[in-house]
Protein backbone atom coordinates (compact mmCIF):
# COMPACT_ATOMS: atom_id res chain seq x y z
CA UNK A 1 0.00 0.00 0.00
CA UNK A 2 1.56 2.93 -1.02
CA UNK A 3 0.09 6.55 0.60
CA UNK A 4 1.14 10.10 -1.54
CA UNK A 5 1.65 13.16 1.04
CA UNK A 6 1.74 17.23 0.25
CA UNK A 7 5.13 17.53 1.56
CA UNK A 8 8.12 19.56 0.55
CA UNK A 9 10.47 16.51 1.70
CA UNK A 10 8.59 13.25 0.89
CA UNK A 11 6.78 12.22 -2.05
CA UNK A 12 4.71 9.04 -0.10
CA UNK A 13 4.40 6.25 2.49
CA UNK A 14 4.60 2.60 1.81
CA UNK A 15 4.14 -0.58 3.56
CA UNK A 16 5.54 -3.54 1.26
CA UNK A 17 5.12 -6.79 3.59
CA UNK A 18 6.24 -5.81 7.28
CA UNK A 19 8.34 -3.23 5.83
CA UNK A 20 7.62 0.43 6.03
CA UNK A 21 9.60 2.72 3.62
CA UNK A 22 9.50 6.36 3.31
CA UNK A 23 10.23 7.88 -0.25
CA UNK A 24 11.96 11.21 -0.38
CA UNK A 25 11.40 13.98 -3.07
CA UNK A 26 14.85 13.54 -4.94
CA UNK A 27 13.86 9.78 -5.34
CA UNK A 28 15.87 7.98 -2.53
CA UNK A 29 14.19 5.61 -0.14
CA UNK A 30 14.72 3.89 3.11
CA UNK A 31 13.40 1.50 5.48
CA UNK A 32 11.81 3.76 8.65
CA UNK A 33 10.94 0.14 10.41
CA UNK A 34 10.42 -3.22 10.48
CA UNK A 35 7.66 -5.62 11.74
CA UNK A 36 4.72 -3.42 11.11
CA UNK A 37 1.05 -4.94 10.46
CA UNK A 38 -0.63 -1.45 9.67
CA UNK A 39 0.24 2.27 9.45
CA UNK A 40 -1.25 5.66 9.15
CA UNK A 41 -0.13 8.75 8.20
CA UNK A 42 -1.47 12.58 7.78
CA UNK A 43 -0.09 15.91 7.49
CA UNK A 44 -0.26 18.65 9.94
CA UNK A 45 1.26 22.32 9.22
CA UNK A 46 4.33 20.67 6.99
CA UNK A 47 4.64 17.98 9.88
CA UNK A 48 4.78 14.43 8.21
CA UNK A 49 3.13 12.32 10.90
CA UNK A 50 3.13 8.49 10.93
CA UNK A 51 2.02 5.53 13.31
CA UNK A 52 3.65 2.29 12.69
CA UNK A 53 1.52 -0.25 14.17
CA UNK A 54 2.83 -3.41 15.64
CA UNK A 55 1.15 -6.86 16.73
CA UNK A 56 1.64 -4.96 20.02
CA UNK A 57 -0.13 -2.94 22.96
CA UNK A 58 1.66 -0.38 21.31
CA UNK A 59 2.82 1.47 18.23
CA UNK A 60 5.80 3.91 17.32
CA UNK A 61 4.93 7.39 16.54
CA UNK A 62 7.06 9.48 13.40
CA UNK A 63 6.82 13.20 13.23
CA UNK A 64 8.91 15.78 12.17
CA UNK A 65 9.35 18.37 8.82
CA UNK A 66 12.80 17.06 7.44
CA UNK A 67 14.36 14.80 10.02
CA UNK A 68 11.85 12.17 11.94
CA UNK A 69 11.85 12.09 15.42
CA UNK A 70 10.34 8.47 17.25
CA UNK A 71 7.51 7.97 19.87
CA UNK A 72 6.62 5.29 21.50
CA UNK A 73 2.16 5.40 21.85
CA UNK A 74 0.87 3.10 24.49
CA UNK A 75 -2.65 1.29 23.57
CA UNK A 76 -3.63 -0.66 26.25
CA UNK A 77 -4.35 -3.39 24.64
CA UNK A 78 -3.02 -5.22 21.01
CA UNK A 79 -3.54 -3.76 18.39
CA UNK A 80 -6.97 -4.96 16.11
CA UNK A 81 -6.96 -2.95 12.91
CA UNK A 82 -8.41 0.40 11.64
CA UNK A 83 -5.38 2.78 12.28
CA UNK A 84 -6.23 6.37 11.26
CA UNK A 85 -4.62 9.31 11.94
CA UNK A 86 -6.61 12.77 11.83
CA UNK A 87 -5.56 16.03 11.84
CA UNK A 88 -7.49 19.20 13.20
CA UNK A 89 -7.71 22.36 11.96
CA UNK A 90 -6.53 23.87 15.50
CA UNK A 91 -3.13 21.74 15.49
CA UNK A 92 -4.27 18.76 17.29
CA UNK A 93 -3.87 14.81 15.67
CA UNK A 94 -6.31 12.02 16.45
CA UNK A 95 -5.81 8.68 16.67
CA UNK A 96 -7.82 6.26 15.79
CA UNK A 97 -8.30 2.14 16.26
CA UNK A 98 -9.40 -0.78 16.84
CA UNK A 99 -8.90 -3.16 20.24
CA UNK A 100 -10.64 -6.48 20.48
CA UNK A 101 -13.71 -7.20 22.37
CA UNK A 102 -13.83 -10.43 24.21
CA UNK A 103 -16.25 -11.83 23.83
CA UNK A 104 -17.29 -12.16 20.07
CA UNK A 105 -16.12 -10.50 17.07
CA UNK A 106 -16.66 -7.17 17.18
CA UNK A 107 -14.37 -4.46 18.26
CA UNK A 108 -14.08 -1.69 20.42
CA UNK A 109 -12.86 1.50 18.29
CA UNK A 110 -10.48 3.89 20.55
CA UNK A 111 -9.57 7.14 20.20
CA UNK A 112 -6.17 8.93 21.00
CA UNK A 113 -5.29 12.51 21.05
CA UNK A 114 -2.04 14.56 20.44
CA UNK A 115 -0.96 17.65 21.01
CA UNK A 116 2.19 18.07 23.23
CA UNK A 117 1.93 14.06 24.53
CA UNK A 118 -0.78 11.69 23.61
CA UNK A 119 -3.15 11.40 25.81
CA UNK A 120 -5.31 8.25 27.48
CA UNK A 121 -7.31 6.05 24.94
CA UNK A 122 -11.09 7.18 24.78
CA UNK A 123 -13.64 4.71 24.06
CA UNK A 124 -16.06 6.19 21.23
CA UNK A 125 -17.70 2.95 19.91
CA UNK A 126 -18.11 -0.85 20.87
CA UNK A 127 -19.65 -3.67 18.78
CA UNK A 128 -18.30 -1.60 15.68
CA UNK A 129 -17.80 -3.82 12.22
CA UNK A 130 -14.06 -4.64 12.31
CA UNK A 131 -12.86 -3.59 8.78
CA UNK A 132 -10.66 -0.70 8.68
CA UNK A 133 -13.18 0.18 5.65
CA UNK A 134 -16.06 0.29 7.85
CA UNK A 135 -15.82 3.80 9.41
CA UNK A 136 -14.08 7.40 8.31
CA UNK A 137 -13.54 10.25 10.34
CA UNK A 138 -12.70 13.63 9.42
CA UNK A 139 -12.53 17.38 10.93
CA UNK A 140 -14.77 20.44 9.86
CA UNK A 141 -14.73 23.62 9.56
CA UNK A 142 -17.69 23.82 12.51
CA UNK A 143 -14.42 22.58 14.47
CA UNK A 144 -16.13 19.26 15.49
CA UNK A 145 -15.11 15.43 14.74
CA UNK A 146 -17.11 13.89 12.61
CA UNK A 147 -17.31 9.78 12.39
CA UNK A 148 -19.51 7.30 10.26
CA UNK A 149 -19.53 3.81 11.04
CA UNK A 150 -20.88 0.69 11.06
CA UNK A 151 -21.64 -1.71 13.62
CA UNK A 152 -20.88 -5.28 13.98
CA UNK A 153 -24.47 -6.89 14.07
CA UNK A 154 -26.18 -5.66 10.94
CA UNK A 155 -23.43 -2.92 9.28
CA UNK A 156 -25.72 -0.58 9.98
CA UNK A 157 -24.79 3.23 9.75
CA UNK A 158 -24.00 5.10 12.58
CA UNK A 159 -23.16 8.82 13.21
CA UNK A 160 -21.63 10.41 15.83
CA UNK A 161 -19.48 13.90 16.81
CA UNK A 162 -16.60 14.89 18.99
CA UNK A 163 -16.77 18.03 21.05
CA UNK A 164 -12.82 18.62 21.78
CA UNK A 165 -13.15 21.45 24.26
CA UNK A 166 -15.00 19.08 26.56
CA UNK A 167 -13.53 15.53 25.28
CA UNK A 168 -16.77 13.98 25.09
CA UNK A 169 -18.81 12.19 22.07
CA UNK A 170 -22.39 12.34 21.22
CA UNK A 171 -24.67 9.70 20.91
CA UNK A 172 -25.49 7.39 18.00
CA UNK A 173 -27.43 8.86 15.23
CA UNK A 174 -28.44 6.16 12.74
CA UNK A 175 -27.91 7.06 9.20
CA UNK A 176 -29.00 3.90 7.48
CA UNK A 177 -30.71 0.87 8.74
CA UNK A 178 -29.45 -0.98 5.29
CA UNK A 179 -26.26 -2.91 5.16
CA UNK A 180 -23.59 -0.62 4.06
CA UNK A 181 -20.52 -0.21 3.39
CA UNK A 182 -17.24 1.96 2.87
CA UNK A 183 -18.41 5.09 4.35
CA UNK A 184 -16.04 8.48 3.65
CA UNK A 185 -16.58 11.93 4.62
CA UNK A 186 -15.39 15.00 1.75
CA UNK A 187 -14.60 18.33 3.07
CA UNK A 188 -15.79 20.76 0.28
CA UNK A 189 -17.77 23.98 0.02
CA UNK A 190 -20.08 21.36 2.99
CA UNK A 191 -19.57 18.32 4.50
CA UNK A 192 -19.87 15.24 2.41
CA UNK A 193 -20.50 11.68 3.86
CA UNK A 194 -20.53 9.23 0.64
CA UNK A 195 -21.38 5.66 1.29
CA UNK A 196 -22.28 2.10 -0.19
CA UNK A 197 -25.75 0.87 0.94
CA UNK A 198 -27.21 -2.77 -0.34
CA UNK A 199 -30.68 -3.17 -1.02
CA UNK A 200 -31.22 -5.66 -4.04
CA UNK A 201 -28.34 -3.74 -5.66
CA UNK A 202 -25.50 -1.88 -4.20
CA UNK A 203 -26.04 1.85 -4.19
CA UNK A 204 -24.05 4.87 -4.05
CA UNK A 205 -25.36 7.54 -1.84
CA UNK A 206 -24.71 10.86 -0.05
CA UNK A 207 -25.23 12.90 2.42
CA UNK A 208 -24.33 16.76 2.82
CA UNK A 209 -23.99 18.89 5.75
CA UNK A 210 -24.28 22.63 5.95
CA UNK A 211 -25.80 24.06 9.23
CA UNK A 212 -27.73 20.18 8.95
CA UNK A 213 -27.26 17.07 7.60
CA UNK A 214 -29.82 17.08 4.32
CA UNK A 215 -31.59 13.53 3.40
CA UNK A 216 -29.89 10.61 1.91
CA UNK A 217 -29.50 10.93 -2.12
CA UNK A 218 -28.84 7.98 -4.28
CA UNK A 219 -25.86 8.99 -6.86
CA UNK A 220 -25.88 5.44 -8.75
CA UNK A 221 -28.54 3.30 -10.75
CA UNK A 222 -30.44 0.91 -9.97
CA UNK A 223 -29.10 -1.56 -12.78
CA UNK A 224 -25.82 -2.42 -12.02
CA UNK A 225 -23.79 -2.92 -8.54
CA UNK A 226 -22.08 0.89 -7.76
CA UNK A 227 -18.28 -0.56 -6.80
CA UNK A 228 -14.60 0.79 -7.19
CA UNK A 229 -15.82 4.49 -5.87
CA UNK A 230 -13.35 7.36 -5.26
CA UNK A 231 -12.94 11.14 -5.88
CA UNK A 232 -10.96 13.68 -7.61
CA UNK A 233 -10.35 17.13 -7.55
CA UNK A 234 -10.42 18.68 -10.68
CA UNK A 235 -10.62 22.78 -11.83
CA UNK A 236 -11.60 23.55 -8.30
CA UNK A 237 -14.05 21.04 -7.97
CA UNK A 238 -14.84 17.81 -6.37
CA UNK A 239 -16.24 15.04 -8.62
CA UNK A 240 -17.10 10.96 -7.22
CA UNK A 241 -16.24 8.49 -9.97
CA UNK A 242 -17.37 5.28 -9.55
CA UNK A 243 -18.59 1.70 -11.97
CA UNK A 244 -21.68 0.01 -12.81
CA UNK A 245 -21.12 -2.83 -14.70
CA UNK A 246 -18.88 -2.92 -17.60
CA UNK A 247 -19.28 1.28 -17.06
CA UNK A 248 -17.40 3.89 -15.75
CA UNK A 249 -19.15 7.24 -14.08
CA UNK A 250 -17.95 10.50 -12.71
CA UNK A 251 -20.43 13.08 -11.34
CA UNK A 252 -19.52 16.85 -9.83
CA UNK A 253 -20.30 17.33 -6.19
CA UNK A 254 -24.22 18.86 -5.63
CA UNK A 255 -25.02 17.51 -9.23
CA UNK A 256 -25.74 14.22 -8.78
CA UNK A 257 -28.08 13.88 -11.35
CA UNK A 258 -25.40 15.09 -14.20
CA UNK A 259 -23.52 11.96 -14.42
CA UNK A 260 -21.76 11.45 -17.46
CA UNK A 261 -19.24 8.48 -18.76
CA UNK A 262 -15.93 8.79 -18.36
CA UNK A 263 -12.62 6.60 -19.66
CA UNK A 264 -11.42 4.66 -16.72
CA UNK A 265 -7.69 4.50 -18.62
CA UNK A 266 -7.78 8.38 -18.09
CA UNK A 267 -7.38 7.76 -14.34
CA UNK A 268 -4.78 6.58 -11.91
CA UNK A 269 -6.32 5.29 -8.57
CA UNK A 270 -4.22 6.29 -5.60
CA UNK A 271 -4.43 6.75 -1.90
CA UNK A 272 -3.66 10.43 -0.72
CA UNK A 273 -3.27 12.41 2.33
CA UNK A 274 -5.70 15.24 1.75
CA UNK A 275 -7.62 17.85 4.19
CA UNK A 276 -6.26 15.67 7.02
CA UNK A 277 -7.11 12.32 6.15
CA UNK A 278 -6.63 9.63 3.49
CA UNK A 279 -8.81 9.55 0.66
CA UNK A 280 -8.94 7.15 -2.31
CA UNK A 281 -8.67 9.42 -5.13
CA UNK A 282 -8.28 9.55 -8.81
CA UNK A 283 -5.78 11.04 -10.77
CA UNK A 284 -6.96 12.39 -14.39
CA UNK A 285 -3.70 11.49 -16.46
CA UNK A 286 -4.53 13.37 -19.21
CA UNK A 287 -6.10 17.09 -19.86
CA UNK A 288 -7.64 16.19 -22.77
CA UNK A 289 -11.40 15.62 -21.95
CA UNK A 290 -13.09 12.44 -21.50
CA UNK A 291 -15.43 11.01 -24.36
CA UNK A 292 -18.99 11.40 -23.43
CA UNK A 293 -19.11 7.15 -24.11
CA UNK A 294 -17.01 4.13 -23.47
CA UNK A 295 -16.86 0.99 -25.12
CA UNK A 296 -16.75 -2.16 -23.70
CA UNK A 297 -13.21 -3.29 -25.18
CA UNK A 298 -11.70 -0.16 -23.95
CA UNK A 299 -12.48 -0.37 -20.24
CA UNK A 300 -9.96 -1.79 -17.97
CA UNK A 301 -11.37 -3.54 -14.23
CA UNK A 302 -11.72 -1.09 -11.91
CA UNK A 303 -9.45 -1.12 -9.14
CA UNK A 304 -10.52 -3.17 -5.73
CA UNK A 305 -9.20 -0.41 -2.54
CA UNK A 306 -10.62 -3.59 -0.66
CA UNK A 307 -13.09 -6.91 -1.31
CA UNK A 308 -16.21 -6.06 -2.33
CA UNK A 309 -19.73 -7.14 0.11
CA UNK A 310 -21.08 -9.45 -1.64
CA UNK A 311 -25.21 -8.71 -2.68
CA UNK A 312 -27.49 -10.21 -0.60
CA UNK A 313 -30.79 -10.33 -2.38
CA UNK A 314 -33.43 -9.60 -0.41
CA UNK A 315 -37.69 -8.54 -0.88
CA UNK A 316 -38.72 -5.35 -0.09
CA UNK A 317 -42.38 -4.25 -0.54
CA UNK A 318 -43.81 -0.67 -0.79
CA UNK A 319 -44.47 -0.74 2.87
CA UNK A 320 -40.59 -1.44 3.85
CA UNK A 321 -39.74 1.31 1.98
CA UNK A 322 -42.08 3.85 3.37
CA UNK A 323 -40.73 2.47 6.35
CA UNK A 324 -36.98 2.72 5.58
CA UNK A 325 -37.38 6.32 4.47
CA UNK A 326 -39.19 7.18 8.06
CA UNK A 327 -36.88 5.57 10.01
CA UNK A 328 -34.40 7.86 7.71
CA UNK A 329 -36.33 11.09 8.22
CA UNK A 330 -36.07 10.55 12.01
CA UNK A 331 -32.86 10.21 11.84
CA UNK A 332 -32.08 13.25 10.70
CA UNK A 333 -34.89 14.42 13.13
CA UNK A 334 -32.97 13.48 16.23
CA UNK A 335 -29.65 14.93 14.68
CA UNK A 336 -31.54 18.09 13.76
CA UNK A 337 -32.95 18.41 17.01
CA UNK A 338 -29.70 17.89 19.04
CA UNK A 339 -27.50 20.83 16.83
CA UNK A 340 -31.29 23.00 17.26
CA UNK A 341 -30.17 22.03 21.28
CA UNK A 342 -26.36 23.39 21.12
CA UNK A 343 -27.29 26.53 19.90
CA UNK A 344 -29.79 27.34 22.01
CA UNK A 345 -27.18 26.20 24.45
CA UNK A 346 -24.57 28.60 23.04
CA UNK A 347 -27.58 31.32 22.85
CA UNK A 348 -28.08 30.72 26.34
CA UNK A 349 -24.47 30.72 27.34
CA UNK A 350 -24.17 34.28 25.71
CA UNK A 351 -26.74 36.07 27.50
CA UNK A 352 -27.02 34.59 31.17
CA UNK A 353 -24.02 33.76 33.19
CA UNK A 354 -23.50 29.83 33.04
CA UNK A 355 -23.44 27.79 36.09
CA UNK A 356 -20.08 26.42 36.43
CA UNK A 357 -19.41 23.61 33.85
CA UNK A 358 -19.62 20.06 33.86
CA UNK A 359 -15.89 18.85 34.81
CA UNK A 360 -16.34 15.15 32.92
CA UNK A 361 -12.71 14.23 33.55
CA UNK A 362 -13.26 12.60 36.55
CA UNK A 363 -15.94 10.45 35.11
CA UNK A 364 -13.86 9.48 31.81
CA UNK A 365 -10.70 8.99 34.57
CA UNK A 366 -12.60 6.12 36.59
CA UNK A 367 -13.85 4.51 33.01
CA UNK A 368 -10.40 4.53 32.26
CA UNK A 369 -9.35 3.32 35.56
CA UNK A 370 -12.05 0.78 35.73
CA UNK A 371 -11.00 -0.33 32.39
CA UNK A 372 -7.81 -0.88 33.20
CA UNK A 373 -8.39 -2.48 36.38
CA UNK A 374 -10.39 -4.92 34.98
CA UNK A 375 -7.90 -5.83 32.07
CA UNK A 376 -5.65 -5.98 35.14
CA UNK A 377 -7.66 -8.38 36.69
CA UNK A 378 -8.15 -10.62 33.71
CA UNK A 379 -3.97 -10.90 33.45
CA UNK A 380 -4.18 -11.64 37.27
CA UNK A 381 -6.89 -14.06 36.74
CA UNK A 382 -4.80 -16.13 33.66
CA UNK A 383 -1.88 -15.73 35.94
CA UNK A 384 -3.08 -17.15 39.06
CA UNK A 385 -4.60 -20.26 36.90
CA UNK A 386 -1.17 -20.60 35.39
CA UNK A 387 -0.18 -20.82 39.07
CA UNK A 388 -2.30 -23.11 40.11
CA UNK A 389 -1.98 -25.25 37.23
CA UNK A 390 1.58 -25.67 37.68
CA UNK A 391 1.08 -26.63 41.91
CA UNK A 392 -1.25 -29.54 40.29
CA UNK A 393 1.13 -30.69 37.91
CA UNK A 394 3.65 -30.36 40.91
CA UNK A 395 1.14 -31.92 43.02
CA UNK A 396 0.51 -35.01 40.63
CA UNK A 397 4.36 -35.59 40.50
CA UNK A 398 4.36 -36.04 44.28
CA UNK A 399 1.54 -38.14 44.64
CA UNK A 400 3.00 -40.35 41.55
CA UNK A 401 6.37 -40.77 43.89
CA UNK A 402 4.64 -41.70 47.21
CA UNK A 403 2.70 -44.57 45.46
CA UNK A 404 6.12 -45.57 44.08
CA UNK A 405 7.92 -45.56 47.56
CA UNK A 406 4.30 -47.06 49.01
CA UNK A 407 4.67 -49.73 46.35
CA UNK A 408 8.50 -50.41 47.56
CA UNK A 409 7.54 -50.84 51.23
CA UNK A 410 5.37 -52.91 50.58
CA UNK A 411 7.65 -55.63 48.75
CA UNK A 412 9.97 -54.82 51.31
CA UNK A 413 7.21 -56.15 53.92
CA UNK A 414 6.40 -59.63 52.40
CA UNK A 415 10.36 -60.50 51.33
CA UNK A 416 10.70 -60.09 55.06
CA UNK A 417 11.61 -63.04 57.10
CA UNK A 418 9.12 -64.93 59.04
CA UNK A 419 9.73 -66.13 62.54
CA UNK A 420 9.65 -69.69 63.81
CA UNK A 421 7.15 -69.08 66.55
CA UNK A 422 4.91 -67.35 63.19
CA UNK A 423 5.24 -70.26 61.35
CA UNK A 424 4.33 -72.60 63.80
CA UNK A 425 1.21 -70.67 64.86
CA UNK A 426 0.55 -70.12 61.30
CA UNK A 427 0.04 -73.70 61.02
CA UNK A 428 -1.75 -74.13 64.22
Amino acid sequence: MFIKVDHPEYRGIELVGESLLIHFMHGESRTLQEQVKDVAVSVQSQTLQIVAFLNQDYAWFYAGRKNLERERIELGQVYGGGGRLIADGIGNSHLFYFVQQSPGHSVMLRHQIYGDKWSNPMLVATNVFAQATGFSVVWNHDNYLHIAYCNHRDQHLLYRVFDLEHRIWSGAVPFSDQRCSYPQFIVGEKLYLFWQEDDKKIRLKVRSKDQQWNSPTQISSYEHHAASVGYSWQNDRWYVLWSEGSEFYQSSFDQWGERRLVERANYEYTWTVRDGIVIPLYEDKTSQPAPASVSLSELEPAPEPAPEQLPQPSKRDNEEAKAQAAFVEQAFRTLREWESLREEIRHWQGSFVPPTPVDLTPLTTRCDRLERRLFNLQQSQEQQKQVWESRFEQFQLELARTQRRLTVIEDCEKKRQVSLWRRVLGRS
